[in-house]
């Protein structure tokens, strides 16, 4: 992986690639289907996997997309569900089903905004 990240995820552009939600959810949906046909993923997921990422998300949007642009925006998929899961897991959190929206009593909500400033 220290020679995907030596361009900074930019493959060799000027310019990093906009990942828009239909292309993020794209790309997130052929990593379900890696799962799905049995890939391993323990350790993460192999550059083989992620060039066959980009290739269907180049192929499929029409644009130039690399291992190393997936695995970096991969990464920041990650990183989100990470603090979606912390949240979810306070005490006296709430899902609320119909908005997607994760609620906390006030005196959590001051504790979280507190530890997290």
């Amino acid at each position: 992986m220290a020679e995907m990240a030596a361009d900074g995820g930019h493959g060799g552009g000027n310019h990093p690639l906009r990942w828009t939600s239909p292309m993020s959810g794209f790309m997130l949906r052929r990593f379900v289907e890696l799962i799905a046909s049995g890939v391993k993923t323990e350790k993460g997921f192999k550059e083989v996997h992620l060039n066959q990422v980009a290739k269907n998300c180049s192929e499929h949007f029409g644009l130039s997309i690399t291992g190393t642009q997936v695995y970096n925006h991969l990464r920041k998929w990650r990183a989100r569900w990470v603090k979606i899961s912390k949240l979810r897991d306070i005490s006296g959190s709430l899902w609320d089903d119909t908005n997607y929206v994760i609620s906390l009593e006030e005196e959590h909500y001051l504790g979280h905004i507190k530890i997290c400033t």
